[in-house]
């Protein structure tokens, strides 16, 4: 009896320990797909500093669960981010901007279906020269903002190219008056609440001519900051774009009016500007 009563015992281990095997292999089995594609990179996911390039990420449900996708996590050197899809598929392409020569970057994504079944997919892009002596900026563009205190807009979107009110959106105020109401209009500014643009005063960078590879080199060597104060014209300041996920650009003042009444108000002042984009 003792005999049979432990063969029953073993049978149960081992059929427990199949049931739990093929348990762990269904999950697996039933996970979400999802696959990464990439446009713009060289061998062994290498990207010339200085350019961009894209990940397309298409996520769909098993078509043996038929379990709904749910999110959609990525994990970058910059802030993580969780999409939201709440459907049978999912499909978007990022743009991203290269990293340094010799720099590496990995991005990981987790695809979460209804039943919180994951597939993770990762991506390490490394940065190089690539023989590249110096890559251009865009097309010049002109900018300004107003006194802050004034009824003209007070900040200005360097993504966007656009003049932002004060009421506007904060995270898209790359620059943002710093002046009181009923102060002189000095031109100060800072970062909208969110936004993550960084400034680093170069005078000595030439705007004329300078490349994106000398800007970026201007930049690390510099104090990076969210708040420049009394700029005058002429100073020249290099902008890391909203934490680096829109490129660089370089700014030049131009003129800082305080008597400028444009907005025929009570805080008068006007800063001008040139600026050109990566």
């Amino acid at each position: 009896m003792k005999k049979l009563n432990l063969m029953f015992a073993l049978f149960g281990v081992l059929t427990m320990a199949m049931f739990s095997s093929c348990k762990d292999d269904t999950t697996e089995d039933l996970a979400p797909l999802l696959t990464i594609t990439t446009a713009g990179l060289g061998a062994n996911n290498t990207a010339v500093e200085g350019t961009t390039y894209t990940i397309e990420v298409i996520g769909a449900e098993n078509p043996t669960s038929g379990k709904q996708l749910k999110t959609l996590e990525i994990q970058t050197p910059g802030p993580d981010t969780t999409i939201t899809i709440n459907a049978s598929s999912y499909n978007e392409t990022f743009t991203r901007f290269a990293p340094l020569d010799g720099v590496s970057e990995t991005y990981t994504l987790i695809l979460t279906d209804k039943d919180d079944v994951t597939a993770t997919n990762t991506l390490t892009v490394t940065g190089t020269s690539g023989g590249v002596v110096s890559t251009p900026f865009g097309t010049e563009v002109l900018g300004a903002f107003f006194h802050v205190g004034g009824s003209l807009q007070g900040a200005f979107d360097l993504v966007a190219e656009t003049p932002i009110a004060l009421a506007g959106v904060e995270a898209n105020k790359d620059m943002k008056n710093l002046d009181t109401g009923g102060s002189p209009f000095t031109g100060s500014f800072t970062t909208g609440t969110g936004n993550g643009t960084k400034y680093v005063r170069a005078n000595s960078f030439d705007y004329a001519t300078g490349s994106v590879e000398d800007a970026i080199a201007a930049y690390d060597a510099g104090n990076a900051g969210g708040t420049m104060l009394n700029p005058f014209s002429g100073n020249v300041f290099i902008a890391k774009l909203r934490g680096g996920t829109d490129g660089y650009a370089v700014i030049q003042i131009t003129t800082i009016d305080p008597t400028d009444n444009t907005c025929t108000c009570g805080n008068p002042g006007k800063m001008s500007f040139n600026f050109k984009k990566q």
